[in-house]
């Protein structure tokens, strides 16, 4: 359903995103793990949080490629 899952990492521990992490989504669209987002110096902020299957389900951009197929 979404090719991404598995593919995405998060940028600062660099491990994989899992759909049950709870997640920072920040304001350039950057998605990380909330247990990092505080080791990490330069943190935006942050516009939404929960799972990361919760962002796959409400920001249409994460499917767009799905739609082309």
């Amino acid at each position: 359903m979404f090719p991404i899952i598995g593919r995405l990492r998060c940028p600062i521990c660099s491990e994989p995103v899992q759909p049950d992490e709870k997640v920072f989504f920040d304001i350039i669209n950057t998605v990380m793990h909330q247990k990092c987002y505080y080791k990490f110096p330069r943190r935006l902020p942050i516009k939404d949080k929960g799972s990361l299957q919760k962002m796959l389900l409400k920001y249409p951009f994460f499917h767009q490629e799905d739609e082309e197929d």
